[in-house]
């Protein structure tokens, strides 16, 4: 059975290859100008070999690291938490109790990204795309887990893995072809687990490289070419030795952990192609320039000389200080070659505008300061956006969607997250970007909200019932959103609600107890009134009792 499923992975990953044969010798030639130090497609270079000894100017290369690494701080910047997740069902996203497990499990995304690899790999993978139009990166958990081991990211070269499409698209099959030392197969896949050939080369030579293959594939896939899988996974996962024929580990994967973007793809073509088709004649055609430059400004500054026959004694003595001795008559003159290498350089010039342009370079330099506003920034993102559009969308799609359901999986299976809300349990989650680009594209909202505000509060200055036109809770909110505060820092819609709830209540008491003491100094106030109608008028008594007294001839 072991044959038959190398005979399977062998014969699928030679069609891949036959299909991909024609791609390698242009690959070769953009890298070679491109990206030298990974420019071994083709050719077969010694690890530390010079591989740039061809090239002349470096204009190309300088512009692949700027949009490689434009796109890195911009997609997925290392110092700015770049994305969110929210629910797919709206309505559930406003329960207090979801908002903060869904920021806190983005957080501990976030923090899985910055200690593990991820930013050194990504950028890898942004300079393949670059250059030559699709990149791979691999997402897999440590050897021992999650919990001890994190996530580990790797960033594949063009030459080791081939790819087919599914009928949407989207890469779904990946074969991979690696090398390890015997030694190294024993601790990657255990003694027992590996052939014949690898435990011998283990104890004479553990240094002796073997070839590997590493399949995943849908399942279905599988199973209708060899039968029931090794497991029920969606993706089948099968490493295979070639030279002792045999599988040494069977699995599979609940999402696929090959993320392969493709910066741009023809129809019927499967890998993607980049900025360095359209600039590769510039690039070419500069690198000469520059070359042929430097043969003029050589001759320019240490031009071939005439001299008379017979009429120079011994040599041409070029050093500084050196003497030359000529005979009567005769004259040592410089050879006019007709070279100008000012011609060169006005035409290098234009060249490196062409090859700047074609890396969006003069779109892509936000180096914010003194002499930058803003307002200048946020142009120049809009701009990003107006030449990127449909290359960041296909990033988003074939990118950073799966990247994020990828660890999201890996750190959930894992119980690296706090228990879910009961309410959300079983619902489906969703992703928001909200790195500087995706904030650039949304800005506009926040302008006009206070665009409105400031027409509303001139307005509400004649009337006032202007105000109620605007639901201040939501604009506040989504200003809030769009300026990137935490989901913690604001209150929810219920404890909201429950807060001016008791608020309501208090003032309305208040006002009860303000009525009731104002009554209770009224009728105070009405009872005093009263006694003093009541109370006879002692001044009056006493007269009259002194009057009564005297008729009697008491007093």
């Amino acid at each position: 059975m072991d044959n038959d499923k190398f005979n399977y992975f062998k014969k699928r990953l030679n069609r891949m290859a036959s299909d991909r044969g024609t791609w390698e010798d242009h690959w070769q030639e953009i890298l070679d100008y491109v990206m030298p130090r990974k420019a071994d497609i083709t050719l077969v270079r010694s690890k530390g070999e010079k591989r740039a000894e061809v090239l002349f100017d470096s204009t190309a290369i300088t512009a692949n690291n700027l949009l490689a690494a434009s796109l890195q701080g911009t997609l997925t910047s290392p110092s700015l938490q770049w994305f969110h997740i929210k629910m797919r069902e709206t309505d559930l996203n406003l329960d207090r109790e979801v908002q903060l497990w869904l920021e806190d499990s983005a957080k501990r995304m976030y923090e899985a990204f910055n200690e593990n690899n991820f930013n050194t790999e990504v950028h890898e993978l942004y300079l393949d795309i670059c250059s030559i139009g699709t990149g791979a990166l691999f997402v897999e958990e440590g050897n021992k887990g999650y919990v001890e081991g994190g996530i580990h990211f790797s960033s594949l070269h063009i030459s080791e893995y081939y790819i087919q499409e599914n009928n949407t698209g989207y890469v779904d099959t990946l074969y991979r072809k690696y090398k390890l030392t015997a030694r190294q197969a024993i601790q990657e896949f255990g003694e027992k687990n590996v052939g014949e050939k690898i435990k011998e080369a283990a104890k004479d030579k553990p240094d002796k490289m073997f070839n590997f293959i590493h399949a995943v594939e849908p399942l279905e896939d599988y199973e209708r070419a060899l039968g029931k899988g090794a497991t029920k996974l969606p993706f089948h996962s099968c490493h295979v030795c070639e030279e002792d024929k045999m599988v040494v580990r069977a699995g599979g994967y609940n999402e696929f952990p090959y993320l392969v973007p493709r910066w741009a793809k023809a129809t019927g073509e499967i890998f993607g192609r980049s900025p360095s088709y359209n600039a590769l004649p510039d690039i070419k055609t500069l690198n000469k320039a520059v070359e042929l430059g430097l043969k003029a400004w050589t001759k320019a500054l240490d031009p071939p000389l005439l001299v008379q026959d017979d009429g120079v004694i011994g040599k041409v003595r070029m050093t500084p200080g050196g003497i030359t001795v000529i005979r009567n008559d005769a004259a040592v003159q410089p050879l006019q070659t007709g070279s100008n290498w000012q011609i060169t350089d006005l035409l290098t010039q234009q060249l490196r505008t062409a090859i700047r342009q074609a890396y969006y370079s003069d779109q892509l330099q936000l180096q914010q300061g003194p002499q930058m506003t803003a307002t200048e920034v946020q142009v120049r993102y809009e701009l990003m956006q107006r030449l990127l559009g449909p290359t960041l969308g296909r990033f988003q799609s074939e990118f950073l969607n799966p990247l994020i359901e990828r660890v999201f999986g890996i750190m959930y299976r894992a119980g690296a997250f706090l228990p879910e809300p009961e309410i959300i349990q079983g619902q489906r989650i969703d992703v928001e970007y909200v790195g500087p680009l995706a904030r650039s594209q949304r800005m506009e909202e926040a302008v006009a909200v206070e665009r409105l505000y400031q027409l509303t509060m001139q307005v509400a200055q004649a009337d006032p019932g202007i105000l109620d036109i605007i639901n201040h809770d939501q604009a506040i909110r989504m200003r809030a959103e769009l300026l990137g505060v935490p989901k913690s820092v604001l209150r929810g819609v219920d404890e909201v609600d429950e807060l001016r709830e008791q608020r309501a209540m208090q003032q309305q008491m208040q006002q009860e107890m303000m009525m009731q003491q104002q009554q209770a100094e009224a009728s105070q106030k009405n009872a005093q009134a009263m006694s003093e109608i009541a109370k006879p008028d002692t001044k009056a008594i006493m007269e009259e009792s002194l009057a009564v007294a005297e008729e009697e001839g008491l007093v």
